[in-house]
């Protein structure tokens, strides 16, 4: 079950590491935990020999015109680009990474959700899928909805469920990022509408996204281009994937992000070559023609070792 999977990824994990060697440990020893069978993308396959991205003779340099950004090589565990790394920064829908986590800790996928009667007001732009006070879904249908069109409705509706209301759940994400050593990240809801001290940085993105995405769960949500919910009556939901990206052959997820203040934002998992990365870009002028810029770099710049 994902609850009791990552209740043993958390007791692995001193609470006082600080980011850079949580990172660390994260990749070390939760894999352990996971029995991934061999797919056409890896998603963290280890094997006794790891490789280590070194650049080609002749490499190019690289900046990306993000406010931050990182690329990271998950199985060495290397920074191969960073800028602005630690900033505190607005993180927009990129907050639904946490959302997830904490219910993911604290439910199991066949729960049943019942949309609580005190949703908060969305406005007309908001994305949202229209659920509304009493339906009841299953949690693993909401997972999508959350995850691959980012809706804000089943975010809010998931927090007050859990915790009995937004701030309550804010808690819960700032705990977890706690535990989790993101020490440039605060929660103020679980949407990332824009909010005075709703942030997080590249690095704790990254270590976020690290952990989720050794979730089998998880990786097959994110890397899903469309889908249709029901909710328990029946009723359906359809919405496709906001990851321009995601149609890409080498890419497997996994969130954007955008408002007016934190701009555009998006994670990538990317695999080629038998490699895996991770990128990162928060208040980028153009999220997917960058983050492509940045895995196109990488597979072009480096060769594994």
């Amino acid at each position: 079950m994902i609850l009791v999977t990552l209740a043993l990824l958390l007791s692995i994990v001193q609470l006082s590491i600080a980011p850079n060697a949580l990172l660390k440990a994260t990749n070390q020893k939760i894999a352990a935990l996971y029995d991934t069978p061999k797919q056409t993308k890896l998603i963290f396959e280890s094997s006794q020999y790891t490789p280590s991205p070194e650049p080609k003779p002749g490499a190019q340099g690289f900046s990306s015109p993000a406010k931050a950004a990182l690329i990271y090589d998950v199985t060495s565990g290397k920074t191969l680009y960073a800028k602005a790394e630690n900033e505190p920064l607005p993180m927009a829908s990129l907050t639904k990474l946490m959302t997830a986590l904490v219910i993911m800790q604290n439910h199991s996928p066949d729960e049943i959700v019942t949309i609580p009667d005190d949703l908060p007001a969305l406005g007309a732009a908001d994305q949202k899928i229209g659920v509304v006070a009493g339906e009841t879904f299953k949690l693993s249908e909401l997972m999508k909805a959350l995850l691959i069109y980012s809706a804000n409705d089943v975010a809010n509706g998931l927090a007050i469920w859990d915790a009995g209301s937004i701030d309550a759940f804010s808690n819960k994400m700032n705990s977890s990022a706690n535990q989790w050593g993101l020490s440039n990240s605060n929660f103020t809801n679980a949407n990332g509408l824009d909010e005075i001290n709703h942030h997080s940085s590249a690095k704790d993105l990254l270590v976020l996204s690290t952990v989720l995405l050794r979730n089998q769960s998880f990786q097959k949500i994110v890397n899903t281009s469309s889908a249709t919910i029901r909710n328990e009556s029946g009723k359906p939901y359809t919405f496709a994937t906001t990851n321009k990206d995601l149609s890409l052959p080498y890419v497997y997820g996994i969130k954007t992000g955008l408002t007016d203040t934190a701009g555009q934002c998006l994670v990538l998992l990317a695999q080629k070559g038998g490699h895996e990365i991770i990128t990162v870009v928060l208040n980028s002028p153009e999220r997917f023609q960058d983050s492509k810029n940045m895995v196109d770099y990488t597979f072009n710049n480096y060769i594994w070792k």
